[in-house]
């Protein structure tokens, strides 16, 4: 699991495509060395923020009251409403569309994992067999109350102009909404997230729902990278309404660490933990190589 996830970063680097936040806009950082570091510890741990020190000191609770219990089998409130990217309401049920959704939760402020998971899921898109708008939606809401359509609108943007293949932005859609609403819909997702007043952030976890055009969920997809061909099966079966099981119900969780207080996620210590191990690995076999070189120098011809 480790190897395969240094591996995504590798490619992330490679790519060019490690994304930051800026005013809740998802945009494209192109990396230098230092970032393929970043990008190791963010696929690791499914947190975004390199921290200056590690403490014992971790906000459990807070991380406890994060998460996502699969619900699979059940229908969403499609009658919920919330606001798209141009201010217009509407239902869940109309932004399904009857089509097969894909539905991301995020909240467009956040610092890092929101945005890896967007642009994991536009990757994964860009090489579907299957067209958005065509063969089915991608559908985000904000569990922020605070988000705005204007940030929803450039959010949407961004990723209409990540995706080959419909310029129009054709079954794209990034909703807003009221608290009472987010509330019936995360319900029903079995998504939980925390706010921290004092850090003034969200403690959530990150992966995709896929729902039936009738809202029904049949399925989940944990991280923040999607195998093009998994992604494709998991919404196959949603158009014929078929409910999978998730493979885990331990799902990638959100929560930044605090300098000035030295706060920090329990995934994030395990994260830091190893890569101080490759950190060392990588010192002992320079050290290596550097002493084979000089006895190699030295060595009579």
């Amino acid at each position: 699991m480790i190897s395969e996830r240094l591996q995504t970063a590798s490619r992330n680097y490679e790519s060019g495509l490690l994304i930051s936040a800026e005013s809740g806009v998802f945009y494209d950082c192109y990396c230098e060395q230092r970032n393929f570091i970043l990008a190791c510890l963010v696929t690791l741990s499914g947190w975004g923020c390199l921290p200056g020190e590690a403490t014992a000191e971790t906000p459990r609770k807070i991380l406890k009251e994060a998460g996502i219990t699969p619900n699979t089998g059940k229908t969403l409130p499609l009658e919920t409403v919330f606001t798209d990217h141009t201010g217009q309401e509407l239902t869940i049920r109309t932004a399904l569309g009857q089509q097969p959704t894909v539905l991301c939760l995020v909240y467009f402020d956040c610092p890092m994992l929101c945005k890896l998971s967007a642009d994991g899921l536009v990757r994964a898109a860009n090489e579907l067999p299957e067209t958005v708008g065509e063969d089915y939606r991608v559908l985000l809401v904000s569990f922020n109350p605070q988000d705005t359509p204007e940030k929803a609108a450039r959010a949407r943007q961004r990723l209409i102009q990540k995706y080959d293949r419909t310029p129009g932005g054709e079954g794209w859609s990034c909703l807003t909404g009221s608290q009472s609403e987010i509330d019936r819909l995360t319900g029903a997702v079995g998504f939980k997230a925390r706010w921290d007043e004092e850090l003034q952030q969200y403690a959530h976890a990150s992966g995709l729902v896929l729902l039936s055009g009738e809202g029904v969920i049949t399925g989940y997809l944990d991280g923040v990278s999607y195998a093009p061909r998994e992604l494709s099966r998991a919404i196959d079966a949603a158009r014929q309404s078929e409910v999978t099981q998730p493979s885990t119900n331990s799902f990638l969780t959100c929560y930044l660490y605090d300098p000035t207080t030295g706060r920090l996620g329990s995934a994030v210590q395990w994260a830091i933990r190893i890569l101080g191990g490759l950190t060392l690995i990588g010192l002992v076999w320079l050290v290596w190589r550097l002493q084979q070189g000089s006895q190699a120098e030295s060595s009579p011809d």
